[in-house]
């Protein structure tokens, strides 16, 4: 059996294996950004250990390694003006001051995510939701007669599974949600609506990198009449 010295001495070597990668997925997608700075997130420094003990001290979670790393290396910033449709998690993902259960005040998104998880023949959900949301989901299907999914008690007592960490364009109430279980990250696009499956941060990023490269020309004019406060 380990020991608890040795247990940590592992836990810190996953952990800088982790920000290693990030590291460099980070530094891969703000050198593609390099013609159009004002969509890098140089600027944005990273959190530490104890920011995100309070972040999940008062959510009643635990972050995903993964994420735990990325936010190490660079925290989100405000959302840009209304918002990009480039798909980049240097424009995206927002401080995790303004990290927030989906769960909870996104009562008519809950009422048709639910909906949509509830009905088999739906496909408007990734099918990973629902082990992902899976504790919410046992109460939607216990619903009876026009109540509301999120206005049920038992609803509300559960922890957060999704935690909505970016925000896309607003003409389409897009937010980014993490699975606090799995890690996996989704983009919800509500006035469709959708939720598709995105994954890892590397499978964010390589989608923000494939929008660099097939929408240059739209990200350089948009570069230049955006206003970044």
């Amino acid at each position: 059996m380990a020991s608890s010295s040795q247990t940590s001495t592992n836990d810190n070597l996953d952990e800088n294996h982790l920000i290693q990668n990030v590291t460099k997925h980070w530094s891969t997608i703000n050198k593609s950004l390099e013609h159009v700075p004002k969509f890098q997130n140089l600027q944005q420094t990273g959190v530490n250990e104890e920011q995100i003990k309070e972040l999940e001290s008062k959510l009643h979670i635990t972050l995903p390694k993964e994420i735990r790393a990325v936010i190490k290396v660079h925290d989100g910033r405000k959302h840009i003006e209304y918002g990009l449709s480039y798909r980049l998690p240097t424009t995206d993902l927002l401080p995790i001051s303004q990290w927030k259960p989906y769960e909870i005040d996104n009562d008519d998104f809950i009422e048709d995510l639910c909906n949509a998880l509830t009905d088999e023949n739906d496909a408007c959900a990734d099918k990973n939701l629902r082990e992902d949301f899976r504790e919410h989901l046992k109460v939607c299907k216990e619903k009876t007669g026009n109540d509301k999914f999120s206005d049920k008690k038992e609803f509300k007592s559960i922890p957060c599974e999704l935690l909505i960490i970016g925000q896309g364009m607003d003409d389409y109430a897009e937010q980014y949600l993490l699975s606090v279980r799995s890690g996996r990250i989704y983009l919800a696009v509500h006035n469709i609506p959708e939720w598709k499956l995105i994954g890892t941060f590397d499978d964010w990023i390589k989608q923000g990198l494939t929008s660099i490269k097939d929408q240059n020309d739209e990200l350089k004019e948009q570069h230049e009449e955006v206003n970044i406060s």
